[in-house]
């Protein structure tokens, strides 16, 4: 069964939305899911995707103007006044002044997320979400072979096509290809797919082999998928030929670009010293962002406030020393934790960490409990690859957890009628 939405008239003829909600919808979602690959900064942190972020967000709520609940509303007062009560303490404590551009990215990014999810699961939104990640897949294709050429061109070895740090891309590239599998129609989503998938092994990151196990699986089921619908021999052979296309095209490149495709492998096998020495320092990242944590009551209880790894950790009483951290970046306060999870758990109050944690386990026991096995396995290697790595402040991050929502809190009616004829 897969969750892939009609063409937006019939979606309209739904009872909870409306033809131009669900033009609305489809329009958010692409927006969202183009503007996620667009890093370039306007000012400051400032970036093309924060105001895709923000024209994505009010494209929602103009479609379901009354779409928060009274206690959503409650429960996002009360995470702000968390935040504000942890960014009084970390003043007075370490004369830490916290980031209003962070406070405000993750509001913004908690209100997108609480609207996706009431649309999914009250107001029927699910097919429109589904068509518009259906319609930005091959745009963002595009966008990242664009991404990648100018970087070719300008003279770069490994691109990061497009973001600041080539980790980001390569995980945003692995998002769109489990995407493409899920939401596409027809046999060429597994080309597509793989198309992406290949473009994330193009950069030197190690994350995308956290994927590659989880994105096999993703490709037999999907393979199974439109084998079963063919009704003919045609078909068939059509099906064969797409997956042998699949996997010859990428190790055809590979050959002609070896390096760039060796690089991400290189550094998951190598036992050299600096890769030994970047595992220790983002361990000793996390073991001091634990230290941090249980340093006192109030961090314990209200977080560091968002984004405030660096600066907090600068000025507490945890000895730097016995670790191997970026000591520079530290004290310009601009080290990340390198890790999505353990920044939530020590820079957010503990109730909403508590409650992330808790969500994210539940909505993979749903996605199980729905078969829903491609995305059960991306949201896996997510999990796992930013563990050990910062992307909770990337638009991507967002995005994913969204695509999560919608497939594990949609109705089951929405659910069957998305399902699409060609698997």
């Amino acid at each position: 069964m897969t969750l892939v939405a009609p063409p937006t008239k019939e979606i309209a003829g739904e009872p909870d939305i409306s033809p131009r909600a669900g033009k609305l919808i489809v329009a958010s979602t692409v927006v969202m899911i183009v503007g996620m690959l667009l890093g370039m900064k306007l000012t400051g942190r400032f970036a093309v995707s924060n105001v895709a972020q923000i024209t994505g967000t009010l494209l929602l709520f103009m479609a379901l103007p009354r779409l928060l609940r009274p206690k959503d509303l409650v429960l996002v007062g009360l995470g702000l006044a968390s935040v504000a009560i942890a960014a009084v303490a970390a003043a007075l404590r370490y004369g830490y002044t916290a980031s209003p551009f962070h406070a405000g990215y993750f509001l913004l990014a908690t209100i997108y997320l609480v609207g996706i999810y009431r649309a999914c699961r009250e107001r029927s939104a699910g097919p429109a979400f589904a068509e518009g990640i259906r319609r930005a897949v091959p745009v963002s294709l595009v966008v990242l072979l664009a991404a990648y050429a100018l970087e070719i061109a300008q003279g770069v070895r490994f691109p990061t096509l497009g973001f600041d740090d080539k980790s980001h891309g390569s995980v945003a590239a692995c998002f769109l290809a489990f995407a493409a599998l899920r939401f596409g129609r027809g046999p060429h989503r597994i080309v597509v797919a793989v198309a992406l998938f290949g473009i994330a092994l193009i950069t030197p990151s190690r994350l995308p082999y956290t994927f590659a196990p989880f994105f096999l699986l993703a490709l037999f089921l999907a393979y199974r998928e439109v084998r079963g619908g063919a009704r003919a021999a045609w078909q068939v052979y059509l099906s064969h030929l797409v997956l042998a296309t699949a996997f010859a095209a990428p190790a055809a490149v590979a050959l002609l670009a070896g390096d760039r495709f060796s690089a991400g492998l290189e550094r998951v096998l190598a036992d050299d010293g600096a890769a030994v020495a970047s595992t220790e320092s983002h361990l000793d990242l996390l073991l001091a962002g634990a230290e941090l944590k249980t340093e006192n009551l109030w961090n314990v209880l209200f977080g560091i406030t968002p984004g405030g790894f660096a600066g907090v950790l600068y000025n507490s009483d945890v000895d730097l020393r016995l670790y191997r951290l970026p000591f520079a970046a530290i004290a310009e306060g601009t080290a990340p934790m390198h890790s999505s999870l353990g920044s939530i758990l020590l820079e957010f109050p503990l109730w909403v960490a508590v409650g992330f944690v808790v969500l994210a386990v539940h909505a993979f026991v749903r996605l199980l409990r729905r078969r829903e096995f491609v995305f059960a396995s991306f949201f896996v290697a997510l999990m796992a690859a930013t563990t050990f790595y910062s992307s909770h402040n990337e638009l991507f991050f967002v995005m994913c957890l969204a695509t999560v929502l919608v497939l594990a809190y949609s109705p089951g009616r929405d659910l069957r009628r998305q399902a699409s004829p060609a698997g």
